[in-house]
């Protein structure tokens, strides 16, 4: 576990470090994952613009906050930088249930919130592009849970329009898709019951462990940097090796 923690401070800080020129999009930045890639990235020097539906409790310097629907692009595209170099999605509204309960019109909007809208804005972006494109899917996508037939569909698409688009744009911008386990958020938390179900769902993992929001964020910022300029069209799963590892009970 330190040898992880080192692992992931060293991969964080060398990405903080040739990521300080970048304009960043950050789409999806008002918490959880999306909040604290927007703090790193403050942080690390870069000019960061935020577009959320819902604006910050309290002010953040540092940034440009948009508030808007990445579904409706030209209401917001004047206010963007001409040139981006770095774009983050995180939206993709997360809808729980079995089978037997599911209504189309759910599997529709988590479909829609996460590869529809995430197409449409690409789309309107695409003459200001010149870097790299980061999703956030889910270890669901890949992974056969109970209870994800709709998250799991949703992001399994937003996967494959990744892996095309990531053809469609080479040369000139790189994209590339991380897949996180449950991270600690108010939304994952609220899925697993509170605080209460980490220690368990912990244990369900082979590193006994779930990535915090930070490690998530490390990771799209290294994504976003020189030292992945060889990296597109990949599916990073950050998921403590829940995907591929299957361990003896001890």
């Amino acid at each position: 576990m330190i040898r992880l923690k080192l692992i992931l401070r060293y991969i964080f800080v060398n990405s903080i470090n040739n990521t300080d020129s970048l304009n960043h999009l950050i789409i999806g930045g008002s918490r959880g994952i999306g909040r604290a890639l927007v703090e790193q990235s403050i942080q690390a020097g870069q000019k960061v613009t935020v577009l959320s539906r819902t604006s910050p409790s309290v002010d953040i310097p540092g940034c440009d906050w948009i508030t808007g629907d990445a579904s409706a692009p030209d209401n917001f595209l004047d206010q963007l930088p001409e040139q981006i170099n770095a774009l983050t999605f995180c939206p993709g509204k997360v809808i729980l249930g079995p089978i037997k309960r599911l209504k189309t019109e759910q599997m529709l909007e988590a479909y829609k919130t996460s590869v529809l809208d995430a197409f449409t804005i690409v789309q309107a972006l695409l003459p200001r592009l010149d870097g790299s494109i980061v999703f956030l899917s889910s270890v669901a996508a890949g992974t056969g849970l109970p209870s994800h037939c709709a998250i799991s569909a949703a992001k399994s698409g937003l996967e494959g329009f990744a892996v095309a688009l990531a053809a469609d744009l080479a040369p000139k911008v790189r994209v590339n898709v991380i897949a996180p386990t449950l991270t600690p958020t108010e939304m994952g938390l609220g899925m697993v019951g509170g605080d209460k179900m980490i220690p368990l769902i912990e244990n369900r993992h082979p590193l006994k462990a779930i990535p915090s929001v930070e490690e998530i964020a490390g990771t799209i910022s290294f994504l976003h940097s020189n030292s992945a300029k060889s990296i597109t069209g990949q599916v990073l799963k950050v998921d403590a090796g829940l995907s591929k590892i299957r361990l003896n009970d001890r």
